[in-house]
């Protein structure tokens, strides 16, 4: 491992040149109304024209040849600061930046950021809330479907499929914390609150060496760090929720906080049927919650503490009862499940060079699936059995991360993430007599220790270089994998605002995500690689070319991409891991499969002036292979999709109508159909006859969304918006799944076999208000 270390350190100093050091400017850069620190600021010496951008933590570190000119600091939708003299601030600089007016906003140019790696995007919140969403609820998730090389599965679903991958290969981390599972209301929208997030970043090609554990993209969300100048929040009334935001100061300029939570309004509340006295019937219950918190305190200006939680939880019910004469019985089937997470985070500004940050953190993921049958008779004993099921995952780990600002031409970011993965895969409990069900499942732990190195080097002006190395390290049972992950970056700067791009990196997971393929909305379990399981391994090259265009905003994008995996798991058809079942699932599981992707991305967007918006479109293909399945031979993966387009638009009229629309269009994914059936007058129903895996296609999908928000101040001088909507606004009969049915005759004799189209969500309308203090 360490020969690793060393030939790339040996390889970045061999890139470095010394120059002449004059002055060392560094410092961060904050909103002057909220305290909030601004992430990928520019700051820019007027003399020398060079420039950097400050961090996740809005520190920069800037080298300048002397101090008697200017400094220009920038950000996208704030008002340009010059700081003059700036040799006479005390280290380091605390710069604070003016938000423009709203109408200044709608019209500021926002500059691509050229340094970012080949297959990132950096979406605002502002522009994210616009895009019209399911009953109006803003989805982060679903947003990012509408990118390039994103898509979803089927309709309504949370879950994304990146450039071939499945949404189990995707890390999602909330303040520096793995979020298991991302869904609310079995899929239909995500766990994130707009209203507590600072910004999102995607990455899906050329993956900075400090993130690791994934094969197909990373989601990097961070939380807002709550006002420290004044009081304020929002409160939000929609169709599928209510939500209160609340944030504030501590100590002014020092410490503050954010409370953010929301509650299920409707959920499946409207299936609800009561029960009566007498008859029998069946009820639905569905409710969620989330709550997101976060409090930081200012030290000094050097040293600051964060403090991030977040939990919240789904739990739906169905129950079967009848009623007669006194006597009441009733069986019931719940699925829960749910996410906790916590963030502590202490970062340090070392010297004028140095930026270090020290995190611990904890993630808990639990899924629960119940049973339970109640049987009250007035004349014997009441009888009451259960069996819960339940599977988890926690982490406690650390990160220890540094950033080394060697000069205005490299730096280096490096660190060290160590991780104790505890699993409880499918631990029963019940109390049904003579129940092979009694006994608990063992729980058991992993550790990951993870070394890392990214370099970040300025060949030239216009050439750039990003060579990065994550070593990896997995101990489980008596097995331990050790890989290392080089990566690379390539940034090219052309004539005529052209710039080429290109990306190669090396990917492991060892975890592999259980889906039971029975009842339930989120029930499944995250277990371990093992001996006979091995970790899934990805290698991916992507090449790109990129144009600015001197129109406000307007800039095109194209990226190719071919990713191969190997290592992967399947599953044999009608696999349920639950139970008994699941204390062999690596001997069950279909194993050694490999995987290849490869498509094309065009992206044209328009980030400023009164209409904006952008346009994107995928041509992309994914396939699969495993020795026991279609014979050896290629086969697409399931949620493989052709062709995907997707618009976005927003159009400001005056100061206050925001209009906007989305409209989608997908192939239709794969899907299994049978070649034949046996049909007779006493089988009780066809037996299909199946040959080859994901062998049809689903109808194509596609929608169109529109929407409308008014600003609106309240006779007490309040803010707020009104949002109007249509989802789905020309009621497109989108397939849920196929369903095969029976032909019989008027004698009831089977003559045949009808596949039905079986959609869920029509148009549907929506509301919303939300008010700010």
């Amino acid at each position: 491992m360490t020969k690793y270390f060393l030939m790339f350190i040996l390889f970045v100093a061999s890139t470095y040149a010394t120059f002449s050091q004059k002055i060392i400017v560094s410092g961060t850069v904050r909103d002057e109304a909220n305290g909030e620190l601004l992430v990928g600021a520019t700051i820019k010496d007027s003399l020398s024209q060079t420039g950097v951008q400050t961090n996740s933590y809005g520190f920069f570190s800037l080298e300048v040849p002397s101090g008697n000119h200017s400094l220009k600091v920038s950000f996208v939708g704030y008002t340009s600061l010059y700081i003059k003299n700036f040799t006479g601030h005390k280290f380091p600089l605390e710069i604070r930046l003016k938000q423009a007016n709203e109408l200044e906003e709608v019209t500021v140019k926002e500059n691509r950021n050229i340094d970012a790696p080949i297959g990132s995007l950096s979406i605002s919140m502002d522009k994210l809330k616009l895009i019209p969403a399911l009953l109006g609820e803003v989805d982060i998730l679903k947003a990012l479907s509408f990118t390039p090389g994103v898509s979803t599965g089927t309709e309504g679903s949370a879950g994304l499929y990146v450039r071939g991958g499945t949404p189990d290969q995707n890390l999602i981390l909330l303040d520096e914390a793995p979020v298991y599972n991302v869904t609310h209301l079995g899929g239909f929208f995500s766990v994130f609150n707009p209203s507590s997030l600072r910004s999102v970043d995607l990455y899906k090609g050329a993956f900075p060496a400090r993130y690791g554990g994934r094969l197909a993209s990373v989601i990097d969300l961070t939380m807002k760090d709550g006002n420290n100048q004044k009081f304020g929040g929002e409160v939000g009334i929609g169709i599928l929720n209510q939500n209160l935001t609340l944030e504030g100061p501590i100590i002014k300029n020092k410490a503050s906080f954010i409370v953010s939570g929301r509650v299920s309004t409707l959920g499946l509340s409207s299936l609800l049927q009561s029960k009566k006295s007498n008859g029998h019937g069946e009820t639905r219950k569905y409710r969620f919650y989330d709550l997101n918190a976060k409090l930081n305190y200012q030290i000094n200006k050097t040293d600051q503490v964060y403090l991030s939680l977040y939990n919240g939880f789904d739990h739906f019910t169905y129950s079967e009862w009848s009623a007669n004469a006194g006597r009441e019985t009733e069986s019931a089937m719940g699925n829960n499940w749910g996410n906790t997470t916590a963030t502590l985070r202490y970062s340090k500004v070392f010297s004028e060079k140095i930026f270090a940050r020290f995190i611990l953190l904890y993630s808990k993921y639990t899924s629960e699936l119940t049973n339970n049958f109640e049987d009250i008779n007035p004349n014997i004993e009441t009888v009451n059995l259960y069996r819960n099921t339940n599977a988890g995952i926690t982490d406690l780990g650390s990160k220890v991360q540094f950033d080394y600002f060697l000069n205005n031409r490299t730096n280096l970011k490096f660190g060290m993430d160590l991780t104790r993965h505890c699993f409880s895969p499918f631990v029963t409990e019940s109390n049904y007599n003579d129940s092979l069900y009694n006994a608990k499942k063992e729980r058991f732990s992993a550790t990951q220790l993870d070394f890392y190195i990214d370099a970040f080097i300025a060949i030239t002006p216009a050439l750039r270089l990003n060579p990065g190395l994550r070593y990896s390290i997995y101990h489980v049972g008596d097995r331990t994998f050790s890989n290392p992950e080089p990566r690379l970056g390539l940034n090219w700067t052309l004539p005529a605002n052209w710039s080429v791009k290109g990306g190669y990196t090396i990917m492991n997971q060892y975890v592999h995500l259980l889906t039971n393929n029975g009842f339930g909305f989120g029930y499944d379990a995250w277990l371990p690689s093992t001996a006979k399981v091995v970790p899934s391994r990805s290698n991916q090259i992507s090449v790109g070319v990129y144009k600015t265009f001197p129109l406000q905003g307007l800039d095109f994008s194209l990226e190719v991409y071919t990713t191969k995996m190997k290592n992967l798991i399947d599953y044999p058809d009608g696999t349920n891991f639950t139970g008994l079942l699941a204390g062999s699932w690596d001997d069950i599981v279909i194993k050694n499969g490999v995987g290849r992707a490869k498509g094309l991305e065009l992206m044209l967007r328009k980030k400023a002036g009164k209409l904006n918006g952008w346009v994107s479109y995928t041509l992309s293909k994914s396939e699969r292979k495993f020795s026991e399945i279609n014979n050896a031979t290629w086969y697409p993966m399931k949620y493989d999709r052709r062709h995907n387009l997707a618009i976005t638009t927003n159009y400001a009229i005056g100061a206050k109508w925001k209009l906007s629309a989305s409209f989608v269009y997908q192939t239709g994914h794969a899907v299994t159909l049978p070649e034949g059936a046996f049909i007779t007058e006493d089988s009780g129903g066809p037996r299909f006859i199946y040959d080859k895996r994901n062998n049809g296609r689903m109808p194509a999908f596609h929608r169109l969304d529109i929407g409308a928000s008014k600003s609106l101040v309240t006779p007490h001088k309040r803010n707020a918006d009104l949002r109007l909507g249509l989802y789905n606004a020309y009621n497109r009969r989108n397939p849920l799944y196929l369903d095969l049915k029976t032909e019989r005759n008027k004698d009831f004799v089977p003559i045949g076999i009808t596949v039905k189209q079986v959609s869920f969500l029509p148009i549907l309308p929506y509301i919303g208000y939300t008010l700010r203090f």
